[in-house]
């Protein structure tokens, strides 16, 4: 039973490895993290069916009605303040086709058109350039995929680079590499070479397309502070909405309650697509909660070995308040044993003291009429 409960214990260790890989291995999961050390951030999304035709004036609103809110609250939170760094900070994104042209080739390619700090929150793997953000003076920017770039350009070193969108050019302002792993791939809906561009691309070219995606980082002083007030706000046009606090995912709790959600998880019922990041975070969620349970059950068959060596030792050895007394008068009586040590002095030996006094006390003898002092320490041997 022993060994059956070492191998338990280091396989739960290693399932506790792997737990903590996925956290760590989703960049797009933990803005709130990066953000703050002190668990006092969340990051929640909320995703919304396209056919909604929410746009950048909702998104407006709705930044309106968070700084309310929190002021509301008594807690102060703004996307502009006027000192320091802001403390509420959102993106947001749709998805639509586009089509783009150079000199060297053109075609039809996937394109999340994002608005805000998108790539605070998806920090995707630049090759070469920078990203772009809302808060830029101009918006006529584009971020292409690798594949994107050598198809247009015949090169990734393209950063300052102008493409042809519609009735006006984008300037390239990197290239990014994308990741092409098969769940990567089954999470986007395929392997197609994906863009970005501002969202106000679109509506400067005459294009709609519905937000379908908003994330915020926001204060969360206490558990679910932040999400409760999201969800308080009616913005949007539909109650059909899915909330998502990213921030607490991958923990013990949500694992738990992903455990009944199963049935509801594998069977869609709404139209809401969920963007190719959120895909692979529920897959990989989805993994590590059978990883947390069956950490779960080797616990349990743990603790099972322990209660049972337990119940096998008091049954054997049978232990009575006498037994008891005297294991503990055994332990005692080697405790002073091992502090105590015969003591030479004047070539004779001294019985054992059993509590010394400190180190700077003196004890006093007659010897030949005259006053000796001397101090009692262990290990030492006194000799004349």
């Amino acid at each position: 039973m022993a060994g059956t409960g070492l191998i338990a214990l280091i396989v739960i260790g290693i399932l506790g490895l792997v737990l903590n890989s996925a956290k760590t291995g989703l960049q797009d999961q933990l803005l709130a993290k990066r953000w703050s050390d002190k668990n006092d951030f969340a990051q929640n999304s909320v995703f919304l069916s396209p056919t909604q035709k929410v746009g950048s004036e909702e998104i407006r609103a709705l930044r309106h009605e968070l700084e309310s809110k929190y002021l509301e609250k008594n807690t102060v939170a703004s996307f502009e303040p006027e000192e320091g760094p802001a403390n509420l900070v959102d993106a947001y994104a749709a998805f639509v086709p586009v089509n783009l042209s150079t000199d060297h080739g053109a075609g039809t390619y996937d394109a999340v058109a994002v608005g805000g700090d998108f790539f605070l929150f998806h920090p995707v793997r630049l090759i070469t350039g920078n990203y772009f953000s809302e808060s830029d003076r101009l918006h006529d920017y584009i971020l292409l995929d690798e594949e994107t770039a050598w198809d247009l350009f015949g090169s990734s070193d393209v950063a300052g680079q102008k493409i042809a969108f519609g009735s006006m050019d984008l300037i390239v302002t990197g290239v990014y590499k994308r990741a092409q792993s098969e769940i990567d791939n089954l999470a986007a809906g395929g392997d197609e070479p994906r863009v970005f561009i501002p969202y106000q691309v679109l509506q400067d070219v005459g294009m709609e397309a519905g937000i379908s995606v908003y994330e915020l980082l926001s204060p969360n002083p206490i558990p679910n502070f932040a999400s409760n007030i999201l969800k308080d706000i009616q913005i949007f046009p539909s109650d059909d909405l899915i909330y998502v606090e990213n921030s607490s995912r991958f923990s013990y709790k949500r694992y738990y309650e992903l455990l009944g959600q199963r049935k509801s998880r594998e069977m869609r019922v709404d139209d809401i697509p969920y963007p190719y990041w959120e895909n692979v975070a529920r897959y990989r969620e989805g993994r590590m909660m059978y990883v947390a349970l069956w950490q779960w059950i080797l616990a349990g068959g743990l603790f099972l070995i322990v209660f049972i060596n337990l119940m096998w030792f008091l049954t054997t050895h049978k232990p009575t308040k006498e037994k008891f007394d005297k294991f503990v008068d055994d332990l005692d009586r080697k405790r002073r044993a091992k502090r105590t040590k015969n003591i030479t002095f004047m070539g004779e030996d001294i019985e054992p003291i059993d509590d010394l006094e400190p180190e700077d006390s003196t004890a006093q003898t007659e010897t030949d009429n005259e006053t000796i002092e001397y101090v009692y320490k262990e290990d030492v041997n006194y000799e004349g």
